[in-house]
This record gives C-alpha cells, sequence and structure tokens, in this order.
C-alpha cells in the first residue's frame, strides 16, 4: 500500500532460496512492478545461479552485491551465466575500485555518504562509462542534503535509488521531491534547499 505511487521496488533479499523465493511470489501476487533485487552479499554461488534464473522469469531487473564483497571469483562466475545483471554496492566504494570489478560486475551503486564527495560521485560516474559499466546512484538513510545532491547527478546515470529522506520523519531541509516516481529537483539556487519550518530545530536528532 505505501509503494503504490512508485513504479519500481527494491527488495532485500539474502537470507535463503526458500524465503527469497517466497517475498518475491507473495510481491507478485500484489503487483506485477518492476523489482530491483539486493542480495545484501547474502547468497553463496550455488544459490546465486538459481536465484539469478529464477529472478528473471519474475520481472526483476537487476541483483545487487549477490556475494561477499571479497568474493569477487564467485562473482565473475556467476556473471558470465547470469541473466540478470549484476550491480556493484559493498565493492564500489570509490572510483580506484571500478577497474579491479569491472570483470565481475555489470554496473556499480554510487552512495553519496561512502565515497564522500559529489567530485569523488562524478569521477565514479566517469570511470564506470570508461568500462561500459551501468551506474546507479543509491543512499543512506539520510537528509535532503545529500539526496538532492546526489539527484543533480541523475541525468547522466541509469537508476537512481534516492528515497533516503522518505524514511525520516523530522527532516530539517526541504530539497528534491518524488512525484509519480519520478524526481524533481528544487529551482532555488545552489542545491535549492529550504528549511522546513516543522522541523527547523532537529538538526541533531533525525529519527
Amino acid at each position: 500500500e505505501e509503494a503504490k505511487t512508485y513504479n519500481i521496488l527494491k527488495i532485500k533479499l539474502g537470507i535463503n532460496e526458500e524465503h527469497d523465493k517466497n517475498i518475491i511470489k507473495l510481491i507478485r501476487n500484489e503487483t506485477d512492478k518492476v523489482i530491483r533485487v539486493d542480495a545484501n552479499e547474502g547468497w553463496d554461488l550455488d544459490t546465486g545461479k538459481k536465484m539469478c534464473k529464477w529472478l528473471a522469469d519474475h520481472n526483476v531487473e537487476f541483483v545487487e552485491q549477490p556475494f561477499k564483497a571479497q568474493n569477487l571469483g564467485d562473482t565473475a562466475k556467476l556473471r558470465d551465466v547470469s541473466p540478470l545483471p549484476l550491480i556493484a554496492d559493498e565493492n564500489s566504494i570509490k572510483s580506484s575500485n571500478i577497474p579491479d570489478i569491472a570483470h565481475a560486475f555489470d554496473g556499480i551503486n554510487i552512495k553519496l555518504m561512502k565515497c564522500g564527495s559529489l567530485f569523488e560521485a562524478k569521477k565514479m560516474i566517469d570511470v564506470a562509462h570508461k568500462y561500459d559499466m551501468k551506474i546507479m546512484l543509491g543512499c543512506m538513510v539520510e537528509s535532503s542534503i545529500g539526496i538532492t545532491a546526489m539527484s543533480n547527478l541523475s541525468p547522466q546515470v541509469d537508476f537512481a535509488d534516492l528515497d533516503g529522506n522518505l524514511l525520516i520523519d523530522n527532516d530539517p531541509y526541504i530539497g528534491v521531491e518524488v512525484i509519480d516516481g519520478k524526481l524533481k529537483l528544487p529551482s532555488g539556487d545552489g542545491l535549492g534547499l529550504t528549511l522546513n519550518p516543522e522541523h527547523k530545530k532537529d538538526f541533531n536528532n533525525l529519527r
């Protein structure tokens, strides 16, 4: 019900094959919306092979971080047989990581709170383009400052998963909006942020 206004669903999996399939089946009983899966480093190679093949038949767009970050060997093996693109998360912290993982992943997830700056995020985009990799902008649970900043890079990437500010009840800023599943940037100077009059005293107590 909460996700009815969104055209794409991001689903966290990675518990085990039975659990993960049941989650997708429950969703498919309600909607045929596109699903993006984050396995959260939770699978082994055998499970990854089975799940990617099965998920491809259930309108899933890609799989994020199927294995532990240090397990690039199995990730490369899975990429060779997976019908779905594999997107790096824990493996793609900064631009210098990308050349080392390009053989194992089809794309990267860039998070401002991990890479540390818009300059580094833009550098990651440029390097990923050189390797013909897909690019997603992601986020943590964070205020509209970071979300709005990253949203300015969205025209240069393939996917944008920038909703962390929607999980905060007392965000002290008003910035980018999500309207019908699409990002709408504010029109003011700079990032275009304005103070939220309801929560302007909550800078140190986000919840």
